[in-house]
């Protein structure tokens, strides 16, 4: 099993139910998982709506890539596009974070919006 932390956010009307369904897709994938309360957070660039966002802890039989692969579907599920991305509406954000202990995306690891939901769950 593979250890991963991901962080999800959405900054759409919808954002709460996007950010709550993201977390039950992510249980169907993910097994011994832990996960952070939904808060908001202020965009980086201070002109995009604001963002709910969350951290979930588990575990996945995948590799690396097929996990990548499946929260990026899922992402394009949710309705993010290039053009969405460009416009500033974030429908879903899903970014593996950490993997099998390694920080691999150390700038979101140092954002607000990652350490909130990783100060409340992170046993470290």
């Amino acid at each position: 099993m593979n250890s991963v932390v991901i962080s999800i956010g959405s900054n759409s009307r919808d954002r709460q139910w996007q950010v709550e369904h993201a977390i039950e897709w992510l249980q169907k994938h993910l097994s011994a998982t832990t996960i952070s309360s939904i808060y908001d957070s202020e965009a980086d660039n201070h002109r995009d709506p604001d963002y709910l966002n969350a951290v979930i802890i588990g575990e996945c039989k995948y590799d690396f890539d097929t996990i990548s692969a499946k929260v990026k579907e899922y992402e394009s599920i949710c309705g993010r596009t290039h053009a969405s991305k460009l416009t500033g509406n974030i429908p879903m954000d899903l970014d593996i974070v950490i993997w099998n202990g390694d920080i691999i995306r150390p700038t979101d690891f140092n954002k607000a919006y990652f350490q909130k939901g990783w100060n409340e769950i992170s046993n470290d």
